[in-house]
């Protein structure tokens, strides 16, 4: 008579999750939590279920699968699933692009060139290929609790649900060679998010973030100051994996999440989606470029820049347009509506 295995998983989550993080799950227990909410494998359905988005997570689960060190594998099934399954979409693209509000940006901007002087370095961040030159980080809590605030109604109206402000985190400063891998953000309170592009220095070149959609697009996306990149941050992979040449390079980064959002249930839904084979490894196929993962990052070793979506772009460059969002099938851009709060705000007042 057989016994199932009584495995204990490790939640290492797709970022630090503070107070929120769980030792260890029993897989009994996990395993029951999978079939209670129907999950089967092969997925029968994405979230979104666009031709596009199928052909892209389809993709990178059998990469997954094929994962040789089990530890690096699970890491990659929690990062994966809730893209493709366990996360819903809120918006038809998951990224657009904006300008954010030019007097907030002044005073970014005037706290980055008075704080580069003294800046520290943020320290080892698993996500940053920075070879010798990490990171620098110039604190500025008072300006990023008024960046959160001032931002909201703007993330709801991309979004089109009542937010929650989580933190809006930064100056961070990147420095010459550096490279962001690919990621996903963490799904308990990075939902709804933003990067701000406050400044560069006048020797960079172009730094493209890439970002794929839910039409199954690798996008090729090129701020300028005062630029402000809408995402939905833990569904929507991203990062600058071309190395970065220029002295400096500095972003905020703003996140949010929905008013009815459970953010301790949304990160045991990631583990719960987890398929029961995930510990056993695929063969290796040869018509599959091999996935790896540095932390809860991911690479692809044999293409260049380490990632095969920036071999086939489709690609984009600020500076935006006041009041416009530019997207997939909006080159043009389109207005933003007005957010939720402010409509039922609105409406009260009427009444």
């Amino acid at each position: 008579m057989m016994h199932k295995p009584l495995l204990f998983v490790v939640l290492l989550v797709v970022a630090a999750i503070g107070p929120l993080t769980i030792d260890a799950l029993i897989e009994e227990e996990r395993l029951h939590e999978y079939h209670v909410r129907n999950y089967t494998w092969p997925l029968p359905k994405l979230i979104p279920d666009t031709e596009g988005w199928k052909r892209l997570q389809y993709r990178r689960l059998a990469q997954v699968e094929r994962i040789t060190n089990v530890q690096d594998r699970y890491n990659a099934w929690i990062a994966i699933m809730p893209p493709a399954i366990a996360v819903q979409n809120f918006t038809e693209n998951g990224w657009g692009l904006t300008r954010a509000p030019p007097e907030l940006v002044r005073e970014l901007r005037e706290s980055l060139h008075n704080g580069l002087p003294t800046a520290k370095e943020e320290g080892k961040i698993d996500a940053i290929d920075a070879d010798a030159l990490g990171p620098l980080f110039i604190h500025q809590q008072a300006l990023n609790t008024k960046v959160l605030h001032e931002l909201r109604p703007m993330h709801e109206a991309w979004s089109g649900v009542p937010l929650q402000g989580a933190v809006a985190y930064g100056l961070r400063v990147y420095r010459n060679t550096s490279v962001l891998r690919m990621h996903v953000d963490k799904l308990e309170t990075h939902i709804i998010s933003c990067i701000l592009h406050v400044d560069h220095s006048e020797d960079s070149e172009p730094w493209p973030i890439y970002i794929e959609d839910y039409q199954g697009n690798s996008n090729e996306v090129v701020l300028e100051s005062g630029d402000m990149l809408f995402y939905e941050s833990s569904k929507c992979i991203h990062g600058r994996p071309q190395p970065f040449k220029g002295s400096w390079y500095s972003s905020l980064f703003v996140h949010y999440y929905p008013q009815d959002w459970d953010p301790a249930q949304q990160q045991l839904e990631a583990h719960y989606a987890v398929p029961p084979h995930w510990s056993k490894p695929q063969p290796m196929s040869s018509q599959l470029e091999s996935l790896s993962m540095v932390g809860t990052s991911m690479q692809e070793h044999i293409c260049p820049n380490k990632w095969c979506g920036t071999k086939d772009t489709v690609k984009w460059r600020g500076p935006a347009k006041d009041g416009l969002v530019i997207s997939t099938g909006y080159p043009e851009g389109r207005p933003l509506p007005p957010s939720p709060t402010e409509s039922t705000s609105t409406q009260k007042d009427e009444l």
